[in-house]
């Protein structure tokens, strides 16, 4: 059986969160195509306060994680690996409460680069 690897597409309030506590047990790709969010991340910081700084720094790598933890990425080479793909950005609506698809459009086309035959997406 193939292990799991995760990627979070999206960090914001509920992917970045989702993140840290799925890479406490597996391994996981945080991905997102804000690199200045990345890079704040990166520092062990979450300027938005959805997840402090210890909880944060402790699963925070470098590298792609083999058993545990997270590496944070805008490089879409960084999720091919991947196998289990979770979509958690925004779909934010008009004046007219009309939902605004692009972002999830865009992660659908992203995944569709990166995605293999069994492999599973999840939109949150």
């Amino acid at each position: 059986m193939k292990s799991h690897k995760i990627c979070m597409i999206g960090l914001g309030y509920v992917g970045l969160p989702l993140a840290v506590e799925f890479a406490k047990h597996y391994p996981v790709i945080g991905f997102d195509i804000n690199k200045k969010r990345i890079d704040g991340l990166n520092q062990g910081h979450d300027h938005t306060l959805e997840v402090d700084d210890e909880n944060l720094q402790s699963v925070l790598t470098k590298e792609a994680p083999k058993e545990t933890g997270m590496m944070l990425s805008s490089n879409l080479d960084d999720i091919r690996d991947c196998n289990i793909y979770i979509v958690t950005v925004p779909t934010p609506v008009d004046k007219n409460n009309r939902p605004d698809l692009t972002p999830l459009i865009k992660a659908s086309e992203t995944i569709g680069k990166v995605i293999s035959k069994g492999d599973i997406a999840i939109y949150e």
